[in-house]
């Protein structure tokens, strides 16, 4: 009975936990707010204030005026655009930890799932008695035990994951 509760819970913790890490890991980002490098505010403040010098300021000529404005334009561009590199590259970093703490959840539980699966093989997770028939899969549900109308427990585990999955999937969406 023991194995009956500590595999079902396994695939349970198997099939729930990588979402929540990965849904823990996405809300604690809200909490932290944007990154953006004081320096980076500092030079697009600078070069907007240099933009509007040169909007208000008086020039010599039309093509002197326009040159500027351009150039002030340029300044602003390009301390935008590294603001949003900054930012994308932030955001490609995150969903790569987010991607990495849910295979890595993933892989630990179901190579625990798999460990308890193989030292306890030639163990019956349930034994019915003689009234309870599981004929025709009888030999194939108590496939390394050898025990007649047994559950095995890779049988066991393959069927907790398969249902656990199912019904999580039906749930979340």
């Amino acid at each position: 009975m023991d194995l009956f509760v500590l595999i079902a819970l396994l695939c349970l913790i198997n099939t729930i936990l990588p979402d929540i890490i990965r849904n823990w890991v996405k809300i604690s980002r809200f909490w932290k707010g944007p990154k953006v490098k004081p320096e980076d505010l500092a030079a697009l403040q600078a070069a907007r204030e240099e933009l509007t010098q040169v909007q208000n300021a008086e020039h010599s000529g039309e093509y002197a005026r326009k040159i500027k404005t351009m150039r002030a334009e340029r300044k602003v561009a390009d301390a935008e655009s590294k603001i949003l590199r900054a930012s994308q590259m932030q955001k490609l970093k995150q969903s790569t930890i987010d991607t990495v703490a849910y295979y890595v959840t993933k892989v630990v539980f179901s190579l625990v799932v798999i460990i308890v699966c193989a030292r306890h093989r030639y163990s019956a997770v349930m034994i019915f008695d003689e009234s309870f028939s599981l004929q025709p899969l009888s030999g194939l549900l108590s496939f390394p035990t050898g025990i007649y109308n047994a559950i095995s427990v890779p049988t066991w585990a393959l069927s907790c994951n398969f249902t656990f999955r199912l019904l999580y999937d039906l749930v979340k969406n």
